[in-house]
Formats: C-alpha cells, sequence, structure tokens
C-alpha cells in the first residue's frame, strides 16, 4: 500500500509491534502521547513499509 495519509500513518505506527523510532520513542505509551507516525519508523522507505506489515496492521485496526 501506498502513502495513504497522516492519521493512518498515525494510526499504524502507534499500533505496530514492529514500530522502530531508532530510539526516538521509547515505548508505546510514550509513542501514542508523541503522536508518532511510519514516518519516523526505520521500517518506513517515505512510501511504503520495507518489511510489508503496514498492511496487516491497517487491516487490523479496521476490525477492532
Amino acid at each position: 500500500m501506498n502513502y495513504a495519509g497522516e492519521a493512518q500513518l498515525m494510526a499504524v505506527a502507534q499500533s505496530c509491534q514492529y514500530f522502530d523510532s531508532g530510539g526516538t520513542i521509547n515505548s508505546t505509551v510514550s509513542a501514542a502521547a508523541e503522536n508518532i507516525s511510519c514516518n519516523i519508523c526505520r521500517n518506513w522507505d517515505g512510501k511504503k513499509c520495507v518489511i510489508n506489515v503496514f498492511d496487516n496492521v491497517l487491516t487490523n485496526l479496521d476490525q477492532e
């Protein structure tokens, strides 16, 4: 999936177990408070998730 919008990037990042900010964010609790997004994840190349989990996480968000 290509970049869909900042709201989706933020929702996915806050729920993704593979989110890796490279130490910028220390925990998922602080991650939610910081309004993080895939844009600061090491697994995001600017257009897509390089480990191909974005679509799966997004789908699981829709089912909750």
